[in-house]
């Protein structure tokens, strides 16, 4: 399953709508002080409803993710049923709502940026609706539906 950056098909909308996170006071954070994008990548497979998506966490000064983050919105009932009646929680919670993904290579920022994560979830809904949405305008891309720059 490839993952692809919401800007690769939507860079008008991806230039509007990342969330740019920046960080002024190091003592307070424990972070490296400057911008942080939370760029949101998704399924790029037609065939799959999986209703979760990976946030990566970039800073200028890193060669690569900070974090890298899975997101899923719906509820258990609905991954357990997209995975074929899978009972193990712990993969199940891989999809459910955020986490660190596994087998990604992670700093050692990683936990306090998913920290940071589930807080802006917490406390923007219109976000965390953006994301969805993007999530939909990804998968209707990929089945070649018409889509509108919204």
């Amino acid at each position: 399953m490839s993952h692809t950056a919401f800007g690769e098909f939507f860079p008008e909308i991806a230039n509007r709508e990342t969330r740019v996170v920046t960080i002024i006071d190091q003592a307070v954070t424990g972070l490296p002080l400057g911008e942080y994008a939370l760029i949101d990548l998704y399924c790029t497979d037609p065939d799959c409803d999986c209703r979760n998506e990976y946030i990566n966490v970039v800073h200028k000064g890193f060669s690569g993710p900070i974090a890298t983050i899975t997101y899923g919105w719906e509820d258990l009932s609905f991954y357990k049923e997209w995975m074929g009646g899978e009972e193990d929680d712990y993969i199940l919670r891989q999809f459910k709502g955020p986490s660190l993904a596994i087998a990604v290579r992670q700093s050692q920022f990683a936990d306090k940026w998913l920290s940071i994560f589930e807080d802006i979830l917490r406390t923007d809904k219109a976000y965390a609706d953006r994301l969805e949405r993007h999530y939909h305008l990804v998968k209707d891309f990929v089945n070649n539906k018409t889509y509108a720059d919204t």
